[in-house]
């Protein structure tokens, strides 16, 4: 198990993230807490390792709400991986969606933990698009989980874990938005009781990469909810999707509603509210 190396009664806290959704909620909480969050590091995105069409989670869930804007408006320094100062001294080391592994020397400067939040409930679903592979295999409830990180990826002891709930039809956003916030209490409950002893990860391990092209592919013998929920969290990702109809395959951007009733699996219609309507398996997809 991992344990507290040391305590100090208000630690600080490098804090890493990027300007996309998940990152944002988890350094708001930490700074209504007051607690002393010395730095915040984001991506070198000329450096970043995601492909250049995946890489939602870099992006700002608004023009002018994000780490860095809040970073600045608290005068916290904000420095990229490559310019991070050697001599800059922290106890929590906490990462909140960051697209680049971290070497082993930074984690270690870190004199009371090195904590990753990520939503999954470890070890299912490692990798950098856990929401994704999520949605797209049909689950309601979404894991947070906050380990303490290692050289291995998403492989570090577990601090804590709970699930969340997400509503039919969320966008990728949004879940994130509340993912990260039933995080962000996680965290400062560790952080006020100094509770970071790990217990090691079991159960049935997975680990997933980014989405290829292939993984946009919807079968039309999916449950229909299953389809609307993964099409509405996945758009923002801004790549087509392609439904499995026939005779041949349907190009759509987006799902706007659904029914449940008799179906085809895989006939197309044309909606009353424009765009069609794709049958699965048990009712039919609105889709543009």
């Amino acid at each position: 198990m991992n344990s507290v190396r040391h305590q100090v009664a208000s630690p600080r806290i490098l804090y890493f993230g990027t300007q996309g959704s998940f990152s944002l909620p988890p350094l708001l909480a930490l700074l209504r807490a007051e607690q002393r969050v010395v730095g915040v590091v984001i991506p070198d995105i000329a450096r970043q390792s995601a492909p250049s069409a995946d890489i939602i989670n870099l992006l700002p869930t608004t023009s002018n709400d994000t780490i860095i804007a809040r970073a600045h408006t608290h005068a916290i320094p904000v420095w990229s991986l490559s310019n991070l100062p050697t001599t800059l001294e922290f106890e929590l080391l906490i990462v909140a969606c960051f697209p680049r592994c971290l070497p082993q020397s930074l984690l270690n400067r870190a004199t009371i933990a090195a904590l990753n939040m990520h939503p999954s409930r470890l070890p299912a679903y490692r990798g950098p698009a856990p929401l994704f592979w999520q949605l797209r295999n049909g689950l309601r409830e979404i894991g947070v989980t906050l380990h303490h990180m290692t050289s291995c990826i998403d492989a570090g002891d577990i601090v804590t874990q709970t699930g969340v709930a997400l509503p039919v039809g969320i966008s990728g956003s949004a879940a994130d938005e509340l993912l990260a916030g039933a995080g962000a209490e996680m965290l400062l409950t560790a952080i006020r009781s100094g509770g970071f002893t790990g217990r090691p990860q079991r159960g049935e391990e997975s680990y997933q990469s980014w989405p290829r092209a292939e993984d946009w592919c919807v079968s039309t013998s999916w449950p229909v909810l299953r389809a609307f929920n993964f099409m509405r969290g996945a758009a923002q990702w801004g790549q087509p999707f392609e439904l499995m109809a026939s005779p041949e395959a349907l190009p759509a951007r987006a799902a706007t509603d659904f029914t449940h009733g008799a179906s085809s699996p895989g006939a197309v219609r044309a909606s009353a509210a424009g765009g069609h309507e794709v049958g699965f398996a048990d009712g039919w997809l609105q889709v543009c």
